[in-house]
């Protein structure tokens, strides 16, 4: 859902905001204002919950990646 949100108002943003970072920050504080308004709605918080643990874990990822230096040493080995 959160895509087909982020493109249609990166449609309709183009001709406000022709600087695409710009308009990427607008489109995803419209996202954030219109989960906070529908929060009642199970199905946009399971949604919205579910991006937030994917981003959680990939920022830990990233995080890791960054300490040690992209050679694979955070990863196990595997036999």
């Amino acid at each position: 859902m959160k895509d087909q949100f982020m493109r249609i108002a990166m449609a309709r943003l183009k001709s406000i905001y022709p600087f695409k970072p710009q308009r990427r920050a607008v489109a995803a504080k419209m996202w954030v204002r219109f989960v906070d308004k529908n929060l009642a709605k199970k199905s946009v918080c399971a949604n919205h919950a579910r991006w937030q643990d994917e981003e959680e874990e990939l920022n830990k990822r990233m995080n890791i990646i960054g300490q040690n230096g992209n050679t694979g040493e955070h990863y196990e080995e595997s036999h």
